[in-house]
């Protein structure tokens, strides 16, 4: 499941209840729980609030946001002056009488992931990364649920038969799909070496090289490649390793990619579409960096 938001907004404080009010509509359709979007709330309102706030050199400003799986990433940009004080207040231990940079301490506690990014060329940049919890019997409980069986390798599963499939093989799958995403490299490559597919995939058609990249498990994707995994297959989305490592902006795992030959324009989109999408320069730099020259 990928859901794919974007708002260009004038700097004006009736924006921040309009913004919220169409990421809570749609939390609510996939039955996000209440204290994960109440917290999403917080963190959209303090981001955009300080634009509304500071950002005196610009008109507007621009929410992104992006919904894959279980994980929610917001971006706020804007192309003033930002919040000035505020990003050296968010490395500072929170003061419960400051009256600036509360926000920031905010949006640091309640996000799993706050990153601030500010240059006169470019504005300012408030990324936020938030994992979601769906309800049982949820939208998106139905979206993103049944990952572990493996599909898509004979030699890996012989039933075809999704109800005659052996538990036991179904659970250890889900034991080596766990393995990839959090980056147990050498207890994963062993099972590999002594027979798993190296390209053995879930039922959303995501590989271990794929988890791994995702997750940001640079060294577990490098020692999967050099097994022979498939570094451009695609999953049901149509999504790929280099494109996901750069959607979750993991520098790392595009560099390991990068090198073992993975094509930047493959794939729909391509990293290079989704590094444009978010405005990832750096990666774009690289890309081009490999692109081959006449």
């Amino acid at each position: 499941m990928e859901i794919s938001l974007t708002l260009r907004l004038p700097r004006d404080a009736a924006s921040v209840p309009m913004v919220r009010q169409v990421l809570d509509s749609s939390l609510e359709t996939l039955g996000v729980e209440e204290p994960v979007r109440d917290d999403l709330m917080l963190i959209l309102s303090e981001a955009c609030g300080n634009v509304i706030r500071h950002a005196q050199d610009c008109d507007d400003y621009s929410v992104l946001v992006a919904i894959v799986d279980d994980d929610c990433l917001i971006k706020v940009l804007d192309s003033g002056d930002g919040f000035g004080e505020g990003l050296d207040a968010a490395e500072r231990p929170p003061s419960l009488i400051a009256e600036h940079g509360r926000g920031m301490l905010i949006m640091k506690a309640l996000a799993d992931q706050v990153e601030f990014r500010s240059s006169p060329e470019e504005g300012v940049l408030v990324a936020m990364e938030k994992r979601l919890r769906y309800g049982e019997d949820t939208l998106g409980h139905r979206l993103t649920a049944g990952e572990p069986k493996p599909v898509d390798d004979a030699a890996f599963m012989d039933d075809e038969d999704d109800e005659d499939a052996d538990p036991e093989l179904e659970e250890f799958a889900t034991k080596l799909f766990d393995l990839a995403r959090d980056g147990q490299t050498e207890q994963l490559v062993s099972y590999v070496d002594a027979g798993v597919p190296v390209n053995l995939t879930n039922d959303k058609g995501d590989t271990l090289l794929m988890l791994a990249a995702y997750h940001g498990h640079a060294g577990t994707v490098q020692a999967l490649a050099a097994r022979a995994a498939d570094i451009e297959r695609p999953n049901d989305r149509g999504q790929r390793p280099l494109a996901g490592a750069v959607f979750k902006k993991e520098p790392e795992v595009v560099r390991v990619l990068l090198d073992a030959g993975a094509d930047p324009e493959a794939g729909e989109p391509s990293a290079a579409d989704t590094a444009r999408m978010f405005g990832h320069a750096e990666f774009l730099e690289w890309f081009e960096e490999r692109r081959p020259t006449a």
